[in-house]
Formats: structure tokens, C-alpha cells, sequence
């Protein structure tokens, strides 16, 4: 969480509506359809608040939420420990002992999470990491994600088009993507009675 809060200069809790609605520990393990333990971009898109706080919840920059960067979690750091809305940026300018503006190997050991991606995110292999090279690590994860996530759409989509046209039918997505089923009418913009590739693309961020 830390990390994401330097490379963005703001925390990341949802706000406290965010939290009402999408907090509950029940409610998240409903999102988490293939119960992998984590929440991904896609699934998030089931709860536009969540999705709406997606990138900045996500500390780690690997486009999913596990249990330590959730909602709920983040509601309970707001309390009166001074855990506040920028509690996440006064957390790792702590880890930073000697005031120097970068954190070195040593200093990051006190954060486990961080400690353990210290390598792949200090770019110039000086020893130390800048708020520049947490940036763009993060931005490296992103693509990472972007480019995995449309892999296994692409993997589902083949998977789900059983006569190979390149186009899914009601039928076809209500066997493959019974998840997509209700939202059929919905996606299908040209009322053609299918969904193409374009038509089954999530959204883009603004």
C-alpha cells in the first residue's frame, strides 16, 4: 500500500461509501468468481466503486487486489493511529531513516513487500529506490496485466466460440461466459445477436 501512495502522492482507501457498499468480507468473496483469493480488473468491474478506486487500491501494480489491499482492510487504518488519508505516503517517507529522499536495501526491510521487489524496481542498480523508478515500475506491472488479461480473454473467447466464426451467440456465451449472459443485450450495440472481439472489450479507463 505504501508503495503505491508514493508513486501517486495520495493513498488509496475508498471512500467511506466505497467501503459501506463493497467492504464487507462477504461481499468481496462474492466478486471473487474463480476463488483465487484475489479481486482482478474484471471481476472488479461487478462493483463500480471498487473499480472506480481499482489502480490506486492495487499497491503492488499487479492488477489485482488480495486481502491487504482491500476496502475493508484500509477502513480500519483510518482510525485514531493517524492512519489517515495519507497514511500510506507518510509510511514509506518513514522508511526513509537518513532523509535522503531514496530508500536503500536496508532501510526497505522494514517493509517485506517492498523488500522483496526492491531489485526489479531499482532500474539503475545504484542500490536505492527513487520515486521515478517506483512510478515506473508500476507502470511496467500495469502493461504486464493489461497484456495477460487480454491474453485469457482471448483464450476464453476461442474457448466459448464453438463453430470457430469469430462471433459469440446467446447460446455460445451463456455456455462459455455464463457470467456475460445478462449483459448480452446490452453489449451487442449492433443488435446483430452477436458479440464480437471489440464488443466483449471491458471499457477503457479514463
Amino acid at each position: 500500500m505504501a508503495l503505491a501512495a508514493l508513486v501517486a502522492g495520495t493513498a488509496f482507501a475508498a471512500g467511506a461509501d466505497g467501503n459501506r457498499e463493497h467492504g464487507h468480507p462477504h461481499r468481496m468473496a462474492k466478486l471473487d468468481s474463480n476463488g483465487d483469493g484475489s479481486i482482478d480488473r474484471n471481476e472488479a468491474a461487478a462493483a463500480p466503486r471498487l473499480a472506480g478506486h481499482f489502480d490506486r487500491l492495487d499497491a503492488n501494480g499487479d492488477g489485482r487486489l488480495d486481502a491487504s489491499e482491500r476496502p475493508a482492510r484500509h477502513a480500519r487504518h483510518r482510525d485514531g493511529r493517524g492512519h489517515g488519508r495519507h497514511g500510506g505516503l507518510a509510511r514509506i517517507v518513514a522508511l526513509d531513516t537518513d532523509q535522503d529522499g531514496r530508500i536503500s536495501k536496508v532501510e526497505a526491510a522494514e517493509a517485506p513487500r517492498l523488500a522483496g521487489r526492491f531489485d526489479d524496481m531499482d532500474g539503475n542498480r545504484d542500490g536505492y529506490i527513487v520515486r521515478s523508478e517506483l512510478r515506473t515500475y508500476r507502470e511496467r506491472m500495469r502493461a504486464e496485466h493489461v497484456a495477460r488479461a487480454a491474453e485469457r480473454r482471448e483464450a476464453k473467447f476461442k474457448q466459448a466460440d464453438g463453430n470457430g466464426d469469430g462471433r459469440l451467440s446467446r447460446s455460445e456465451v451463456e455456455a462459455g461466459m455464463p457470467r456475460m449472459s445478462g449483459a448480452f443485450a446490452f453489449m451487442d450495440e449492433n443488435r446483430d445477436g452477436y458479440l464480437s472481439r471489440e464488443e466483449l472489450q471491458p471499457p477503457r479507463r479514463r
